[in-house]
């Protein structure tokens, strides 16, 4: 392999120690080998007149399901996912999409084989196609305002958010103007429409049995479940806070999150928190759309979570390292739109202000959701696949 080829073999590896069991791994690695080996010497042969654009992101979610749900029926191409866990493989086949599974290639050859356009969020399973390279659009998953150092990504058209996030990345990265293009984010569709229709959070009620206010608590990974003091102390503080106040409190932790489970399990069960990780909903748009405030510190969700037009407090925890040992970030700190708190009791404040008065940033929030996102028209997907359709016609 090359070292590019290694590290998304690696980036491959790492998801997979976090998804299934460590005993599954030799056997995946031997399927993964063996298709290797196999597919440089298997001849392609077209099963089908229309183009074939493979999908895949870490979960069945953001902009690659997003732009995947827009095609697949359009009856113009052969679509297809690539899954990692189970959970993507049952939702995908639920909706009655065209989904294979990552660890079992060989199963999948024809499909492989054939891929004309691979749509991705990340950079796992590009190692899949040794055989022949396909297209490749990355989509990214968000923008957000702590630090990036890129690695070397392998694509052919990167679809950016807003011209104001291309032209940042063409400063932080040097990358090429002419493989940026400006979409918007497709996984904003999805949110877009959610907030149109009522029955969205009728329904998600219902299915929990809440009434009253949701909040939103979503940290990224670098932070843990709190950024100030013990935390989890801390978090059990704000989960008696959301009790007292009939609140309910909703906790979405980063993949990446390096927590003590049995300990936050106690937690969660004495103050009936909905902890509601990938494994348990894979869509983060619906959480969005139906919180009524967002708690977070420097994870993009907060500049999806704009189009809400609802309040957010940023718990702004080692502002150093997220803007400068980090990298630079591609969205300026004074960007973001909402309660920003040092300590904990200014968060209790911030909390307390929002609660009363509700969101004093909306007329920011709705500046900065242009800058970054651009006109949100819920039709970004569309746009994406004239990209797709683009490189389609550059491969012939």
């Amino acid at each position: 392999m090359t070292n590019i080829d290694m590290g998304k073999f690696k980036n491959m590896l790492f998801w997979f120690l976090k998804e299934l069991p460590l005993f599954v791994l030799p056997f995946a690695i031997s399927q993964l080998a063996l298709w290797i080996t196999v597919s440089r010497f298997i001849r392609v042969k077209k099963f089908t007149d229309k183009p074939v654009v493979a999908f895949t992101s870490i979960h069945y979610n953001g902009n690659s399901k997003a732009v995947f749900e827009y095609m697949k029926n359009l009856g113009n191409y052969e679509c297809f996912w690539i899954a990692r866990n189970r959970k993507s493989l049952k939702d995908i086949r639920e909706s009655n999409g065209h989904c294979i599974y990552a660890y079992l290639p060989l199963i999948s050859m024809k499909s492989l084989l054939n891929t004309n356009v691979l749509v991705t969020s990340d950079t796992a399973f590009q190692s899949l196609f040794f055989h022949k390279k396909p297209k490749v659009i990355q989509l990214w998953h968000g923008v957000c305002p702590k630090g990036l150092t890129l690695p070397e990504y392998d694509f052919d058209v990167w679809c950016m958010s807003s011209e104001y996030i291309k032209q940042r990345y063409i400063k932080l990265y040097g990358l090429s103007p002419e493989k940026l293009h400006v979409t918007g984010y497709a996984g904003l569709d999805t949110l877009f429409k959610y907030l149109q229709n009522d029955s969205i959070r009728d329904e998600f009620c219902k299915k929990y049995s809440i009434r009253g206010k949701i909040i939103l608590y979503a940290p990224t990974w670098d932070c843990g479940l709190w950024g100030w003091g013990d935390q989890y102390n801390q978090f059990e503080r704000m989960c008696l806070f959301c009790r007292k106040n009939d609140i309910t409190l909703i906790l979405r932790l980063h993949p990446l999150v390096k927590i003590s489970k049995r300990k936050l399990r106690k937690i969660v069960d004495k103050y009936e928190v909905l902890w509601l990780n990938m494994d348990k909903e894979p869509d983060t748009m619906k959480l969005l759309a139906v919180s009524d405030i967002l708690i977070t510190d420097w994870s993009s969700i907060s500049t999806d979570f704009l189009l809400t037009k609802r309040p957010v407090i940023f718990l702004e925890v080692n502002k150093e390292y997220f803007t400068k040992t980090r990298g630079e970030p591609e969205v300026l700190p004074e960007y973001r739109s909402g309660e920003i708190v040092l300590d904990a009791e200014q968060f209790y404040d911030a909390l307390e202000t929002v609660l009363s008065k509700g969101n004093r940033f909306e007329k920011k929030q709705k500046e900065f959701l242009k800058l970054l996102h651009g006109n949100v028209d819920g039709k970004a997907s569309e746009r994406v696949l004239t990209v797709i359709e683009e490189l389609i016609k550059d491969k012939k």
